[in-house]
């Protein structure tokens, strides 16, 4: 037989091992669910919040030095009042290539598109001798970048692309560079495709040192952050503007480039440009517009001494427009102002400068969302939910702090909003998931608890920690046994009906009645019962509690003796003993049941003092104990010294008058 054992508070290792699994899979359920909005196929609200925390890392970082050795000469609105309306003759254009060349210009870069002919033969034809003759031009082609991606002779389809050799423009491109496929989830990468591409005339075009596309590629919330360095079109590989021009810089040949698609472009071994998986650079925005110097382009054109005056020798030059309503705006992080040429002039030191910013891959990322996730379930299923909740917050501030550091010093973006909003979400679900487990718990605990004790204690103690209230311990409590005289040997004359049912009315008055007093009904002991005082809560009137409920108990027999002669048993009468002292109470259960209960030698004295009732012929009978707790309260009259089986020493014993008015 299974020895019963009083409950410690300590629940069984199976309980907590469920609670850690449970709690486990709303934060898996969470992270999952999070996860597939985050990749979902199409531009989300996850994916332009995270943008805007990037945006924010950029404001927070700041502004970047910019190389000193890039000036833009703009064709402003001065310049225009003073030269002429724009566009402005070929002409004009190859003096202001010979004056840049003659300051010492280390390269010339005009972000201009030159795609038509002029109707005057001699100045186009100065402005190609001006670009010979300067030796370090490079000019702008169009390109129409898609978010497709083109590798190993196939389009984004898989189809094969065009074959090359259709198109005048293919002198130009990139034949001898090398495509190395992507490993492992990257062997899919590409680089971006092209679906249009648009040169200067040849004359023009073969005048120069190089020809690069520009194109950037606005991220799907309106703000450009990529740009594609390199690009197919038509079967063939184009270098984008800036490439071309930090290629010449740095003195790489084409033959020296290879590609590491989904990983990076190689220039020799002179500079990595890092590329996604989608053939795109992220642009290292150094600041707001006119972070570069701005040089009127009419002083170039009108000065006298460009050395002294302008001082450009050694510098790259990138000639843009930027009067207004002539230019390109492109919004960035920093601002919504910024022009073409400023973009450019970035990308160019981005590269020169190896100032990169490298994405995360996905997988890492996903990665890192699972870890945050889990992480907080198991969390929450080892600690409180306080200090879960103080850790978890803790590891979502590291990861974000870590996350701004990472992008401030080491140029790394990886994901913030995602990983937080996971986290926060899978807290909420954790601590609503608790509050509600506790909250059904409290149900079943008042739920147990209103067997023993009234709706009102049964509250008490859950406003109480009725944990640590029910758990064993020693308190001074008063017992009450109450047992029906003689009720096995009548109820052989009722039918088993007639005795269930008078039973139950009577257990039932007697429960009203402890209920009244806020006793703690222990149990029921065939016609008996038990029921004690001051446990679980406090009750410092605890003897008295019991005595009256026993005169209470007695006077609703009484009072109901016409129901009891209508059930066949006129006669019906119980005994009540009552002893205070201490006693050990708590939970006392085996693995399949518990009760609540007392145990201890008081326990036994007043089922002893019961029995006696009987042969002292009174209704109640109380310890001394108790009688000098309740003396000047109630009736009593001193029984004598009695001795009491199991005790070594005789007992005082007063019985209790019983009022019935």
């Amino acid at each position: 037989m299974q020895e019963p054992r009083v409950q410690s508070g300590q629940r069984s290792s199976r309980e907590p091992s469920k609670r850690k699994v449970k709690l486990l899979a709303v934060a898996a359920v969470c992270t999952l669910a999070m996860l597939i909005a985050d990749f979902w196929p199409t531009t989300t609200m996850l994916d332009r919040m995270e943008l805007r925390t990037v945006d924010w890392r950029f404001h927070y970082r700041g502004r970047l030095p910019p190389d000193p050795g890039i000036v833009l000469v703009t064709v402003d609105e001065e310049s225009i009042k003073k030269v002429g309306k724009w566009p402005w003759p070929r002409r004009t254009l190859a003096h202001l290539t010979d004056n840049l060349a003659a300051a010492g210009a280390r390269a010339i870069i005009y972000d201009i598109f030159f795609v038509e002919r002029e109707q005057d033969p001699e100045g186009e034809a100065a402005f190609v001798a001006a670009l010979v003759g300067a030796g370090n031009v490079y000019l702008a082609g169009f390109g129409d970048a898609t978010e497709s991606v083109a590798a190993s002779g196939q389009d984004a389809r898989g189809e094969p692309l065009a074959s090359a050799g259709t198109s005048a423009i293919d002198r130009y491109a990139w034949t001898q560079t090398r495509l190395v496929a992507g490993r492992g989830l990257g062997s899919w990468a590409g680089l971006c495709q092209l679906a249009d591409l648009t040169y200067p005339f040849p004359e023009l075009a073969g005048a120069a040192r190089g020809i690069g596309y520009t194109a950037l590629v606005q991220a799907g919330d309106g703000v450009f952050r990529y740009t594609p360095p390199l690009a197919q079109y038509q079967g063939q590989i184009y270098p984008s503007l800036p490439v071309v021009a930090a290629a010449g810089l740095l003195g790489v040949t084409p033959a020296q480039i290879s590609v590491r698609l989904g990983h990076s472009i190689v220039l020799g071994d002179r500079r990595r440009i890092p590329i996604d998986r989608w053939g795109r650079m992220v642009v290292n925005f150094v600041g707001k517009e006119k972070t570069y110097p701005h040089l009127p382009a009419w002083r170039i054109l009108q000065s006298s001494d460009l050395e002294t005056d302008v001082r450009l020798e050694g510098k790259t030059i990138v000639v843009a427009v930027t009067a207004q309503g002539l230019h390109d705006v492109r919004t960035s992080p920093f601002s919504n102002l910024v022009t073409g040429g400023e973009v450019q002039a970035t990308i160019l030191d981005n590269i020169v400068n190896q100032q990169f910013l490298v994405e995360a891959l996905p997988e890492r990322m996903l990665l890192v969302v699972l870890f945050i996730g889990l992480s907080i379930g198991v969390i929450f299923g080892i600690l409180p939910t306080t200090h879960a909740l103080v850790y978890s917050l803790g590891l979502l501030f590291a990861y974000n702090w870590l996350g701004v550091w990472a992008f401030v010093h080491r140029g790394v973006i990886v994901d913030l909003f995602v990983p937080t909003v996971t986290g926060v979400i899978t807290i909420l679900a954790l601590v609503s998931y608790r509050l509600l487990r506790e909250e059904s718990h409290r149900s079943q605990a008042r739920e147990t608890l209103s067997h023993f004790v009234p709706a009102q204690i049964a509250s008490q103690l859950l406003e109480d920690e009725a944990a640590a209230t029910l758990r064993g311990q020693r308190r001074v409590v008063s017992v009450l046994f109450c047992d029906l005289r003689d009720f096995t040997a009548a109820s052989e004359r009722l039918s088993p009906d007639v005795t269930v049912t008078l039973l139950n009315r009577y257990f039932g008055l007697m429960h009203e009645v402890i209920w009244e007093f806020e006793g703690t009904l222990d149990k029921f002991i065939g016609d008996g019962l038990m029921a004690f005082f001051n446990a679980p809560v406090d009750q410092p009137d605890h003897a008295l509690r019991a005595v009256r409920t026993a005169i209470e108990m007695q006077r609703r027999i009484e009072f109901n003796r016409a129901e009891w002669e209508f059930c066949g048993w006129a006669e019906l009468a119980a005994g009540i003993g009552i002893s205070t002292g201490e006693a050990i109470v708590g939970y006392v259960s085996s693995r399949e049941r518990m009760q609540y209960t007392a145990i201890g030698a008081q326990v036994n004295l007043a089922a002893r003092l019961e029995e006696l009732t009987k042969k002292l012929d009174t209704r109640i009978l109380i310890s001394d104990a108790t009688y000098q707790l309740v003396r000047d309260a109630v009736t009593t009259e001193h029984k004598g010294h009695i001795p009491i089986h199991g005790f070594a020493e005789e007992v005082d014993v007063y019985s209790v008058a019983v009022p019935l008015h």
